[in-house]
């Protein structure tokens, strides 16, 4: 699909940028049951892990328009995805890393992206 990055360093960059994200993500007790447990937890990673990864990605990403090389690839689609989810936890989330928050839109409005967006069932997160 021309997803992974055009060269083996960027397909290695793509990589470890999403497995970066995914150590992230699996933090979270997605399957806790005791709701007070989990938004206690919920809230400390969002509070204190959170910005370090935010932070790391928009250095990372800088002024380019992807994370990786010169097209799309599947880390700014793990990113667009992973994000969603964070951002229907905590809305306010990104809101000081504009340049990953316009990475978000800039995947959301490729043509495939945003029209799967329109028809999709909506759900919480």
């Amino acid at each position: 699909t021309g997803l992974a990055g055009k060269t083996p360093v960027e397909q290695a960059l793509a990589d470890a940028i999403v497995d970066t994200i995914d150590d992230f993500m699996t933090l979270f007790p997605w399957a806790e049951q005791n709701q007070d447990v989990r938004k206690r937890a919920f809230d400390e990673i969002l509070t204190n892990n959170a910005p370090g990864l935010l932070k790391d990605l928009d250095t990372f990403l800088g002024d380019k328009e992807w994370l990786v090389g010169k097209s799309v690839t599947w880390a700014d689609f793990y990113w667009d995805v992973c994000s969603t989810t964070l951002l229907s936890c905590k809305p306010d989330l990104a809101d000081k890393h504009p340049r990953l928050l316009a990475l978000k839109d800039r995947v959301q409005a490729l043509p495939a992206i945003a029209a799967w967006i329109q028809k999709r069932p909506k759900s919480v997160m």
